[in-house]
């Protein structure tokens, strides 16, 4: 903090020293008078406009770090700029004697956000499939097959990586997953700029081999994740917790740690893993030993505990909350994702778990796959990518559950109409390109943008509905 607060305080004494330099300069004797320009902005393109100088030969303008253009028009127009950016144009009147040059005018301008329509798609080259929306709405992340993107809806602009998988991702578009490049197994790594950065896990890890990064905070500060123990019998952590560990990262301390053991039912520990962070730090993790159940830490320092695990006298387990792939809702209110009753043949269930007011609920199909603060639930009638179109539920509106297709509920909840984006997939339909129906993944924090997949004989296609967005032109 120390450093930031110097570096700040060295740029505002720059800046007033170019404030002060620029304010003792006199006007040469003859100089040009410093042109008075104007910006209008279209969209993703800026049109200067400035009165002529008298005795100006021609002009110099530049936009930002582009190449500086001479004309002897009084009106320039830059085209296929990036959407919601801020440039500085300069314009310059240039004279026969450059010594009589007029001074430079500056201005700031930022072109407009890009016009968001109500259903878009994407279909990665990579082949790589979306994972994850931000909490804001803004970014969206996949991976698959060492292959991921990073995707700006705010300027609908797709990065494909290659060698790397994203799984999650921050309100500023910091994405975190696995890098490939020096590990095919994978090493824990987020994003910086265009490049993976893995995380250092030499002081928790004796030997690892894979890690990967599954969560980071919506202001990016803290990572989560987990590693796998080669050598268990001298790894002090693999003793608790078995051959994967999990870990976090503290961005600002650049620190990793394990968190905390909590008191497990079972001794042998095979994995335990942390599968997402919410953005007060609360960790959720799952521990695989008889079955696979959720645990909760209130944060590193504190013992993990058990989401929702019964048993019976001869501690057999009777009914879990638990899956590797159980998430958070977007604020930690909620766990979602199966449940496993024991009883009944170790079943399946599709579940969301209200931690505030400890209350589950559970429907029929195959398992929750996104869910929102607001209790919107979706969930898929087959197992995790593997299903046909999403469900929706309303648990406000309390039961009996209402289960309706996702194409019906976002019509009839937001007028919405995405039916006819998305053709059939009846057997007979033979020149529908979807493989598959949609399944939900992801909602951001305010409920207006759902993320969802789906397989095409093109490959993995992406697709956003935004209720807030424009209404969608036929192709």
């Amino acid at each position: 903090m120390k450093n930031l607060f110097n570096t700040l305080l060295a740029g505002v004494v720059a800046l007033m020293f170019i404030g002060c330099e620029d304010a003792g300069k006199e006007k040469i004797e003859g100089q040009l008078a410093t042109p008075e320009f104007t910006c209008t902005v279209d969209a993703n393109t800026i049109m200067v406009s400035w009165e002529a100088v008298e005795g100006a030969a021609y002009y110099e303008i530049t936009l930002s770090n582009k190449a500086t253009e001479k004309t002897d028009k009084t009106v320039h127009r830059f085209e296929d700029l990036e959407y919601n950016t801020e440039y500085t144009v300069k314009l310059q009147a240039i004279a026969t004697d450059e010594s009589k040059n007029s001074q430079v005018a500056s201005q700031k301008v930022k072109t407009e956000e890009l016009l968001s329509f109500q259903y878009r798609e994407w279909y990665p080259k990579n082949g790589a499939a979306a994972s994850a929306i931000s909490n804001n709405g803004r970014w969206v992340v996949g991976g698959n097959d060492r292959a991921g993107f990073v995707l700006d809806l705010s300027k609908d602009e797709m990065v494909e990586f290659a060698g790397a998988e994203f799984s999650d991702v921050a309100d500023d578009g910091t994405a975190v997953g696995a890098s490939f490049e020096n590990n095919a197994d994978g090493n824990a790594a987020l994003l910086v700029g265009d490049k993976m950065v893995e995380i250092d896990l030499s002081s928790i890890a004796v030997k690892h081999g894979m890690s990967c990064c599954t969560g980071i905070t919506p202001d990016a500060t803290y990572i989560v994740g987990w590693f796998w123990e080669y050598d268990e019998a001298n790894s002090y952590f693999a003793q608790q917790y078995g051959s994967v560990i999990p870990f976090c990262y503290d961005v600002l301390k650049d620190r990793v740690t394990v968190p905390t053991e909590g008191e497990r039912i079972y001794n042998e520990n095979a994995a335990t893993a942390i599968k997402a962070v919410a953005p007060d730090r609360t960790l959720l993790g799952y521990q695989q030993s008889q079955g696979i159940h959720s645990i909760v830490w209130a944060d590193e320092n504190t013992p993990y505990e058990y989401v929702l695990f019964e048993y019976n006298d001869s501690y057999e387990p009777v009914f879990s909350l638990g899956d590797t792939q159980n998430l958070f809702s977007q604020s930690g209110r909620y766990i979602y994702g199966k449940a496993t009753d024991f009883v009944n043949g170790q079943a399946v269930i599709p579940a969301a778990y209200d931690r505030e007011t400890k209350e589950l609920y559970t429907f029929t199909g195959g398992s929750v796959t996104a869910m929102s603060d607001q209790g919107i639930v979706f969930i898929n009638d087959a197992p995790y990518y593997l299903g046909t179109t999403s469900y929706v539920v309303d648990i406000t509106k309390g039961e009996p559950y209402e289960q309706v297709p996702f194409e019906e509920w976002i019509f009839d909840t937001h007028k919405v109409d995405i039916a006819s984006f998305h053709p059939s997939t009846d057997e007979t339909d033979g020149d529908s390109i979807y493989l598959e129906a949609i399944i939900m993944i992801g909602v951001s924090e305010d409920g207006t943008k759902f993320l969802g997949i789906t397989n095409t004989n093109q490959g993995w296609m992406t697709l956003v509905v935004d209720i807030n967005g424009q209404p969608t032109p036929q192709q």
